[in-house]
């Protein structure tokens, strides 16, 4: 059985689950097998359809090359490939929405082809966005959406067959469906996100069921393991609407009575308690990946403030990190612009500290790179002050006097984005490793 059939089968009788890292980032991804080195629980890593595709996405890989990543970075930290699923989310035409529905879904397939070939086994099937020929005036039908997400699981399992030939112990794919679909990388609105009403979530599954039986994907549909449903959970550019286990009573009631779980997209920030909260009422996979590259952003600031002390006053190459990535995001406001609004001191404000974080967008830049590369060299060169690790990274400072952690900037950063994955790890545990 496929390990993640059996977490959510848990989830209904301990409340166990699990969280999702939905992160190209290879640091974020270092900081997840490091905080997982001390458990036997299974790791998630997810690669969505903007960072990861045919045409490499904005972390330029393919889904191949993804994987490959994946399970080498796995390796460095001593983690067996076995405890490691990879999956796609939001797996479907949202790269290619402004082309026709033939063509986009042609493309989509194509998508979820690659990603089945290159080892993923837990395929999240969206096809929630309107196309470039839907109807803009009509409502979009969930009938509609079900089809198109059976045509795209036609393409993985025929891609699953090809697949089992050269891995033949290899478990069927896992898949997650869903009409109602928060949206990818936050609400640019101000709007209190929604909840799905338990009626709708009902009849989603079951229009699904449906459009797989008409495709012939009976198997396929068993192996359908959780529906994206709203939850009332979003970041925003500097709010937050937090988890209410009273206005989700009824949806999460109803979804009980189904074999799914829920799955929980925009969980990013949520508190320790109200993640254990929804693990609770049956959201038995928490989907993360802004607030870790958030964590990633705050760690080097703060690394870069400590560089500028430790060198003031002397004649050294600089890696101006945040400077960089000013330059960069102002030269290429394709990722941003249409998040962040208002005055220039707004937008300024926002291009680094938004709850948004696009500027995760371009750490795959080559001045990036460069930039953050020649800060953890400067950083190596010197032992960092107890006092200036308090100023800049109290919770690292702790753990460094406590000789828990290893006073080496790389090695700060990852457990500061450990702390963020930490509040998953006791939401998804009942605080029980």
């Amino acid at each position: 059985m496929h390990p993640l059939s059996d977490l959510v089968q848990q989830n209904r009788h301990q409340n166990f689950g699990v969280f999702s890292c939905c992160s190209a980032d290879e640091d974020v991804i270092r900081a997840v097998f490091k905080r997982m080195q001390d458990n036997e629980l299974p790791i998630l890593i997810e690669s969505t359809s903007n960072q990861v595709n045919q045409y490499r996405g904005y972390s330029g890989k393919t889904p191949a090359e993804f994987a490959q990543t994946v399970l080498a970075l796995a390796n460095e930290f001593g983690i067996d490939n076995e405890r490691v699923i990879i999956g796609g989310d939001h797996l479907g035409p949202l790269p290619w929405v402004d082309r026709c529905a033939e063509e986009a879904l042609r493309e989509a397939e194509k998508l979820v082809s690659d990603c089945i070939l290159a080892g993923y086994s837990k395929i999240h099937l969206d096809t929630s966005m309107r196309l470039d020929d839907d109807s803009p005036d009509k409502a979009f039908p969930t009938r509609l959406c079900a089809e198109r997400g059976a045509r795209l699981c036609q393409a993985a399992e025929a891609a699953f067959q090809i697949y089992r030939e050269s891995h033949p112990t290899a478990n069927k794919p896992l898949y997650v469906i869903g009409s109602e679909v928060p949206t990818p990388g936050g609400d640019s609105s101000s709007v209190r996100m929604g909840i799905s009403s338990p009626q709708d979530a009902l009849k989603t599954i079951e229009i699904y069921e449906s459009a797989f039986q008409q495709a012939n994907l009976h198997d396929a549909f068993r192996r359908v393991i959780a529906l994206v449903t709203e939850l009332g959970v979003e970041f925003h550019d500097s709010s937050l609407d937090e988890y209410d286990h009273e206005r989700c009573q009824k949806l999460t009631a109803a979804m009980k009575t189904t074999t799914l779980c829920v799955e929980g997209h925009s969980s990013d920030y949520q508190t320790a308690a109200k993640l254990k909260e929804m693990c609770e009422d049956g959201v038995a996979i928490l989907k993360v990946g802004p607030a870790f590259t958030f964590a990633l952003r705050e760690a080097l600031y703060a690394l870069e403030a400590i560089e500028r002390e430790l060198y003031a006053g002397s004649d050294f190459a600089a890696s101006n990190f945040r400077e960089a990535l000013e330059e960069v995001m102002l030269e290429h406001p394709e990722h941003w612009q249409s998040y962040y609004i208002g005055s220039s001191t707004d937008t300024h404000l926002s291009r680094s500290f938004s709850f948004f974080d696009r500027c995760r967008y371009y750490f795959q830049d080559e001045r990036m790179l460069f930039a953050r590369d020649r800060l953890f060299e400067n950083l190596s060169h010197k032992t960092i002050p107890l006092s200036l690790l308090s100023q800049y990274l109290p919770v690292q400072y702790q753990k460094v006097r406590a000789g828990l952690l290893k006073n080496e900037a790389y090695e700060l950063m990852l457990d500061h984005i450990g702390s963020y994955i930490d509040t998953y790890l006791e939401a998804v545990t009942g605080g029980k490793k």
